[in-house]
């Protein structure tokens, strides 16, 4: 027993220098230009429509294809793909496509196509 506390200790250690370490994941939030967009189950047209976001809603972009055809993105309790070409966020203050500046806007890219 008197050697658990500082193996305790030493895990709890080497597990906090683990989590100080880990990178930054950027969630760039990017709003919907379209109206009637539809949030899909999966990154094709003929996927089930998870809903349809209006124009001007804001959504949190968690990854894309690396064509940039497709964003994964949250918003609210929902998340789903969209085509990217009707996401716009914000770069060095001028509003930019994420379909265009997905890269330069730190977005994770995804290289093989989900479920595929």
């Amino acid at each position: 027993m008197p050697r658990l506390i500082p193996r305790l200790a030493a895990a709890a250690a080497i597990i906090a220098v683990v989590l100080w370490f880990q990178p930054e994941i950027v969630e760039p939030p990017a709003k919907v230009s379209s109206n009637g967009l539809n949030l899909r189950s999966a990154p094709d047209t003929r996927a089930d429509r998870v809903a349809v976001l209006p124009v001007g809603t804001t959504v949190e972009v968690q990854r894309c294809l690396d064509d940039l055809s497709w964003c994964n993105v949250r918003h609210g309790e929902r998340s789903g793909w969209v085509a990217a070409d009707y996401l716009i966020a914000r770069a060095d203050g001028r509003r930019v496509k994420v379909a265009e500046a997905g890269r330069e806007l730190g977005v994770v890219i995804e290289t093989a196509k989900p479920g595929g």
